[in-house]
């Protein structure tokens, strides 16, 4: 196990070393600059445990705000550091309800919101945008052009979807580029994204909640939802299906959250506070004393946070539900809460007209002072973002600003009040509302940890196939008891095309077959309840080789062992040969042997067999050829024409071997006597032993075709013999080179 020293809280979005790449057939990860090849979110190699992986103390959430333009039916997503409006997109397919309320990220960065003015068919829906990082912008033809409608990778990161396949992606350029998304026929009424022209939309799924304002994402990272109809549902966070039939308890249907030990807590405005345990089924509705509207969590303690409406009170509860304390915010309305990692408690007042300020408490209850916000009207959510600034989203100004806790008098308890320090403006009829998770860190502070470490290894070429993953064969790597490391991988001929393809498990060592240039390997790391972290001490991608290899040769001539004109003489490997003799005049025995322009040929596909993937139309073909030749004896004189002799072996579409083998004798001629012979096989018995033409000797792993064949008692001749075989690699019983 890791000492805890080394699990540090980290501050923004994972650096990633490179983007591109890692060339290689065969390469292990195991050093620290080996692993910064990859992209590692919510893991390190910080000393003094290097040259290894584990979990970051609490999970790293993306450096943005998502929020929420309720009365345009969008989401615009905020770079927290800049204030730069990075895109924005509809919350709902066109006839489809709008009006977005709530958002709130997944672990993997993507944006759920709720659609507040959905109710059709008594469900509501959630819309989820993906997130991507880095790439170039380009027209549609893939010319670069910094206006284009398109991206293109190399991404530092993307969940988006490449639906027509065409290695680009269409997505926002900022604020107001908000692309078509036209439900023709209806297709995406009853969920899905397909008639959607913005390719980081990558979900939308109907309800059981209807008017949903509830999302809340859990520990696996699947969604929670509920609505107005109390209906709440749990929905797969990695395709939007549902994963349970809805629960009600009469209560809840508004802002929601879900806490360290996995309970749902759903708000209800006016009414009672939803605490539902999914592990037992339980669930309990508690009344307004506990508050009626925004919930925040502390990270440090899991304490729950939340407003009353017109109480001019927070209610502090612990995660068993009870009241623990009611402190005074500033002001005599409120809606969402927040909680940092410092202590610190934020509360947005109200969105009344001419209400302009945040609330600022410490979580003991004692009141710092209110942060008056220039140019901002009716504030009504807050969140934290991965710099531990406080952004908060002002709807009757529709406009967004920052906070900095540092800034600004010093109040209560001697803690600064803080400060704006930037404003973003959304642009008319924005309207934001957003008393909600909306930079996921309630997500990113509170539940069990688990991070990701991704790599793309390229392997040189089209089609390659890809065969182990190995990982924690050093002593360091451990899976304590309630941990885990799963990895997964997927693979294309394209870079950009592994974002379209879905990833497969694989288990340690154990040959998988996942075919393209490409190959994308992404190990999850997941804590223990106790906070115990997996250690990732190495890991090594290999492509699958070939389980075996050709063997071929060709003769032209053989009597009685001496051999006139062979192609790869040793046989085993298959190597491209060629050799030519003039003429040759050869006595054995009894026999004398006169023959011309005597040929033999190997050749194999592709050239350096090991180097590649098995493919269709991989094989060795052994050819033998002898224009003319004479026998002569005592008793017997043959005179043959050209001989022909061909053994091939290719794999087939389905990668299995397919074995051929033919011959022919132009012409035939014993003792002055033309015999017709062809390619057809024919044994001919003579005074001085056999002759055997057009033979085809076949095996389950090899073929030898013989066009000429005399055997007498005391010397054999062959002419034109052609062989081919499949030899199975060491270790590798029954390889085939067709086969991995």
């Amino acid at each position: 196990m890791v000492a805890v020293g080394a699990l540090l809280l980290p501050v923004g979005l994972p650096a990633t070393a490179s983007a591109a790449p890692v060339a290689g057939e065969d390469v292990l990860y195991t050093l620290d600059a080996d692993f910064d090849q990859g992209v590692l979110q919510d893991v390190n190699h910080d000393a003094p445990n290097g040259d290894q992986l584990q979990l970051d103390r609490r999970t790293t959430f993306f450096p943005y705000v998502n929020v929420a333009a309720s009365a345009r039916g969008t989401m615009v997503r905020i770079d927290v550091d800049t204030g730069e409006i990075l895109g924005e997109w509809l919350s709902a397919p066109d006839g489809q309800g709008r009006n977005p309320s709530r958002t709130t990220v997944d672990k993997l960065g993507n944006t759920w919101l709720s659609n507040r003015n959905e109710a059709g068919g008594g469900q509501g829906s959630v819309t989820r945008v993906g997130v991507i990082r880095g790439g170039t912008r380009v027209n549609g033809d893939g010319t670069p052009n910094p206006s284009g409608d398109h991206l293109v990778g190399p991404f530092s990161y993307n969940t988006c979807e490449d639906r027509d396949q065409d290695g680009l992606f269409a997505t926002s350029r900022g604020l107001g580029d908000i692309r078509p998304w036209t439900n023709a026929g209806g297709v995406d009424t009853d969920g899905g994204v397909e008639t959607a022209a913005d390719e980081c939309l990558i979900t939308y799924s109907r309800v059981a909640g209807t008017n949903t304002r509830t999302v809340a994402v859990d520990a696996d990272n699947n969604l929670w939802t509920g609505g107005s109809n109390t209906r709440h549902q749990l929905i797969s966070g990695a395709d939007g299906s549902p994963l349970t039939a809805p629960v009600s308890f009469g209560c809840g249907g508004y802002g929601g959250l879900v806490d360290q030990a996995g309970t749902l807590w759903s708000a209800r405005y006016g009414a009672n506070l939803l605490r539902y345990e999914p592990g037992t089924g339980t669930g309990a509705c508690l009344d307004t004393s506990h508050g009626d509207y925004g919930l925040g969590m502390d990270p440090n303690t899991g304490e729950i946070w939340h407003t009353g409406v017109g109480t001019g009170h927070t209610v502090k509860m612990d995660a068993a539900g009870n009241v623990l304390g009611s402190f005074p915010h500033g002001h005599p309305r409120a809606q969402g809460v927040a909680v940092d990692v410092d202590g610190n408690v934020w509360v947005a007042h109200a969105l009344d007209n001419g209400t302009n300020t945040v609330g600022h408490l410490r979580t003991d209850g004692t009141f710092v002072g209110n942060v008056v916000l220039p140019g901002g009207n009716g504030p009504t959510g807050v969140a934290v973002d991965s710099n531990g600034k406080v952004w908060v989203t002002n709807i009757n100004s529709d406009n967004a600003q920052r906070i900095d806790p540092d800034a600004g008098p010093v109040g209560g308890g001697g803690f600064p009040v803080g400060a704006v320090d930037l404003t973003v403006d959304l642009g008319a009829g924005a309207g934001p509302y957003n008393y909600s998770d909306m930079t996921g860190s309630v997500l990113g502070e509170i539940t069990a940890p688990i991070g990701t470490w991704s790599v793309v290894q390229d392997g040189g070429v089209a089609g390659q196939t890809w065969g182990t993953v190995t990982w924690n064969t050093e002593a360091q790597g451990s899976v304590p008891p309630g941990t885990s490391i799963t990895v997964e991988a997927r693979a294309s001929d394209t870079e950009a095309g592994l974002a379209g393809e879905a990833f497969a498990p694989v288990s340690n060592g154990v040959e998988f077959a996942l075919v393209g240039r490409y190959v994308e390997v992404r190990a999850t790391l997941t804590a223990s309840p106790s906070g115990a972290s997996p250690v990732l001490s190495d890991l090594r991608i290999t492509t699958s080789e070939r389980t075996g290899v050709f063997s071929c040769q060709a003769t032209a001539l053989n009597l009685a062992g001496v051999v006139v004109a062979r192609a790869n003489p040793p046989d085993v490997p298959c190597v491209d040969d060629a050799v030519t003799v003039a003429d040759v005049n050869l006595p054995a025995g009894i026999l004398n042997v006169r023959a011309t322009a005597l040929t033999a040929r190997t050749d194999q596909t592709p050239d350096d067999l090991l180097a590649l993937p098995p493919a269709p139309g991989d094989g060795a073909v052994s050819t033998a050829r002898v224009e003319t030749t004479r026998i002569t004896s005592l008793l017997v004189t043959i005179e043959v024409g050209v001989i022909r002799a061909n053994a091939s072996v290719t794999c087939d579409a389905g990668l299995n071997p397919v074995f051929a083998g033919s011959s022919q004798i132009a012409s035939l001629r014993i003792n002055g006597v033309n015999i017709a012979v062809g390619s057809a096989p024919l044994t001919i018995p003579l005074v001085i032993g056999s002759l055997r033409l057009n033979g085809t000797t076949t095996t389950s792993s090899s073929l030898v075709q013989q066009a000429f064949a005399l055997d007498t008692a005391l010397t054999d001749v062959v002419l034109g013999e052609a062989r081919v075989n499949l030899e199975a690699l060491p270790g590798e019983p029954g390889g085939s080179p067709c086969r991995v």
